[in-house]
């Protein structure tokens, strides 16, 4: 009975600091993170790039009606996502969006006409194209 008591003991106390454990061990979390940017634009976008988990991650050139898919490792258990790109003659930066657990680390970035950016969290369950 004392070593059952033990275990619940210990089991409660990891329970607790879930969070502080490091992603390498977090096994009942997802690993991976999915941001698609999406050109419903009228013209090629230039230059894109795209911050997530603190780190430029430049993509290059999108024609109009494709798509890029950028697939990483996640760096902690929440981020902030910034899209940057060439519309014409400007450069547009936005703010995409938060990745993070509720949203299954999955996003999809529009680029629409006049160079509006729209982002929609895919659900955890959704895949992302």
């Amino acid at each position: 009975m004392k070593a059952l008591a033990i275990a619940a003991l210990l089991g409660l106390l990891a329970w607790s600091n879930r969070d502080l454990i490091p992603l390498d061990y977090q096994f009942w979390k997802k690993s991976d993170s999915v941001v698609t940017v999406q050109n419903n634009s009228d013209q090629d976008i230039q230059n894109v790039g795209v911050v997530v988990w603190s780190t430029p991650h430049p993509l290059g050139t999108i024609p109009k009606g494709k798509s890029q898919i950028l697939k990483l490792r996640r760096g902690a258990d929440m981020t902030d996502v910034v899209v940057r790109f060439g519309y014409g003659p400007e450069t547009i930066e936005r703010h995409a969006g938060t990745l993070s657990e509720k949203t299954g680390y999955r996003m999809i970035i529009g680029v629409n006409f006049a160079g509006v950016v729209t982002s929609q969290m895919a659900s955890p369950g959704q895949e992302v194209q």
